[in-house]
């Protein structure tokens, strides 16, 4: 089923006719901003999973060796054996189909032409799977069921959801959904089970049940047809969907690169930016003596006065903390006299790397017309789909709409300075390690606090700096929730929650042109905040005319470029922070 879209004056109209009546804001119980209400929408924004570096930094010397253990690290593209008939992309891609326009790239993956890297590991379709899994059991749990299912113990999640995925065009990115829609619709995730047998149905995953041959053991595994069950066990297939250039919302890099690099090269070419960026040269220096690579590395938009490409940089700590090998490994420090040293200033350059690179994204999302140019579209798009839901009536058994994205680091970015995150908006910077949340265990924290499917809003702590970078597997999620009867707040009978990684956030979004992104002159007191609990424990809570006051000003903030057409068949080489990402 295709979720039924409206145009855009109509959905405007539509908001503004529903709630005319209504003050924007809605301030309930704050219950809601975990668990309460019943979730009649979700639209999920991730992160792909664990991968191994983007590029070969280290001496060439080095590179079979290195290059020998990543591919240790992911599965083989094609057959394990001439006794097997599948491979992992295969077998995955017989229940969740891609489907690629032939407008990106001719149909063909971005990023397959430097194997191993750039590759979704093992731990990483792991990764994926689980957070699948846990936004299955919070959808169980609190989710929307349809009305001739109430009744049933059990019912197929496909009975109440119509799951939709799109996905950026980049093999890691695609099998990153394919794996979270392998947890979320494969395993019967009943809350109610004990412990013991919850973990036995983690062992099976969905598609008909492929084996947990994705587990990172760092070394190649092998699947065989024994471990696949039939496509007849499957009720339907989901495909997912690399769409058409011009009509694409979820990558703004690849799909207008023209007017992109034209935003990017206009931050980069103010006096603060190139002043704080020259700034790190010494860093890059130092960087670049260890990791020769990083000398060649390309650099978009003609580069910047340090001079390195600071997403490759941060893959070298990031990658290897992930995988438990040292910073010194498949270099010539590694078993000399000084690898410890090195190990140990190696260490202390991981956070102001981090730090650097936050810095220079915060600096581009900084600026309204570029934050628009990425958030806008998705923006529009879900809002549309969430007027659709709120116009049915109660008793209206439609499915639902789930709706997942696969995209980067940067596009999770993007959306949360765009949604006014506190955390990154408002300024605060805790420095330290408390930056990256999944620092002491490579990422391994992320989703921890989505338990049995209930979210926190307790921890703000965890994502108190603008410094915080997203892991991998994060994931935003927008979740449209009807009140519980009685709850109603005049005619406004939805909200929307945002989730990140587990706990809900607080936001302080741009309302009108005068508001500022990224809050310097202005205070958070001074702005409208969503998600701040009272002594009453009361809090407000986003509307749908909220969220599309929010779009509006983000759309009255866009760039109109002056590149035609021809932009979307423009192919970028230097292809901006998903080529890291």
């Amino acid at each position: 089923m295709i979720l039924r879209k409206r145009t855009t004056s109509s959905c405007l109209n539509a908001v503004a006719s529903r709630l005319q009546s209504t003050a924007a804001t809605v301030t309930i119980d704050s219950s809601y901003l975990q668990n309460e209400g019943t979730i009649e929408g979700v639209w999920i924004f991730h992160r792909h999973g664990d991968r191994a570096p983007n590029r070969y930094l280290g001496s060439p010397a080095y590179q079979t060796v290195e290059s020998s253990h990543w591919y240790s690290r992911i599965p083989p593209r094609h057959a394990a054996s001439s006794t097997s008939s599948y491979s992992h992309y295969a077998a995955l891609s017989h229940y969740f189909p891609p489907n690629i326009h032939p407008s990106q790239n001719n149909g063909n993956y971005l990023d397959v032409n430097r194997e191993p890297y750039g590759y979704l590991t093992y731990r990483g379709m792991d990764q994926m799977r689980c957070v699948g899994k846990r936004f299955r059991i919070r959808c169980d749990r609190y989710g929307y069921r349809r009305q001739n299912k109430k009744k049933e113990k059990q019912s197929s999640f496909l009975e109440d959801w119509d799951v939709q995925a799109y996905s950026t065009n980049y093999l890691r990115t695609v099998t990153s959904v394919q794996c979270f829609l392998d947890g979320l619709i494969g395993s019967n995730n009943n809350t109610h089970n004990d412990s013991a047998n919850r973990q036995k149905q983690q062992l099976l995953n969905a598609g008909g049940g492929l084996k947990r041959y994705y587990r990172d053991a760092g070394r190649h595994e092998h699947i065989d047809a024994t471990t696949l069950t039939s496509l007849e066990v499957v009720p339907t297939t989901i495909p997912v969907q690399v769409r058409d250039k011009t009509i694409d919302t979820l990558n703004a890099f690849d799909k207008r690169p023209t007017m992109m690099n034209e935003l990017v090269k206009n931050v980069i070419q103010t006096d603060n930016f190139q002043r704080i960026d020259d700034q790190a040269k010494a860093l890059a220096t130092q960087l670049s003596d260890l990791l020769p690579g990083l000398r060649n590395a390309p650099q978009a938009f003609g580069g910047t006065p340090s001079g390195i490409n600071w997403i490759h940089a941060n893959d070298h700590f990031v990658c290897r903390r992930a995988h438990g090998i040292p910073l010194t490994a498949f270099s010539d420090y590694e078993g000399s006299d000084d690898e410890s040293a090195v190990e140990t200033m190696l260490e202390s350059l991981a956070i102001p790397v981090c730090s650097h690179l936050s810095w220079r994204f915060r600096e581009w999302y900084a600026c309204p017309k570029l934050v628009s140019a990425v958030a806008a579209p998705p923006f529009r798009e879900i809002l549309d789909q969430m007027i659709d839901v709120t116009t049915r009536g109660e008793d209206d058994d439609e499915r639902r709409p789930f709706v997942v994205y696969s995209a980067h680091d940067v596009t999770l970015l993007a959306l949360l300075y765009a949604i006014g995150a506190d955390f990154l908006v408002s300024g605060e910077d805790c420095g330290g390690r408390d930056m990256v949340e999944g620092s002491t265990e490579g990422g391994g924290k992320t989703h921890s606090h989505m338990i049995e499917g209930a979210v926190s809003s307790d921890g703000q702590s965890i994502s108190s700096s603008w410094r915080w970078w997203p892991d991998y597997s994060s994931a935003i999620a927008f979740e449209l929730v009807r009140l519980n009867h009685g709850q109603e707040y005049g005619d406004t009978g939805h909200i929307i929650r945002v989730i990140l990684n587990g706990r809900t956030l607080r936001l302080i979004p741009r309302l009108t042109l005068e508001d500022e992104g990224i809050l310097k002159d202005q205070t958070p007191c001074s702005r409208q905040r969503f998600g701040e609990v009272s002594e009453e424990g009361q809090c407000q809570m986003l509307s749908l005319s909220d969220f599309a006051q929010i779009i509006s000003v983000l759309e009255q903030s866009s760039y109109a470029s002056s590149a035609d057409e021809e932009d979307y068949n423009t192919y970028s080489e230097a292809k901006i922070g998903v080529e890291g990402g």
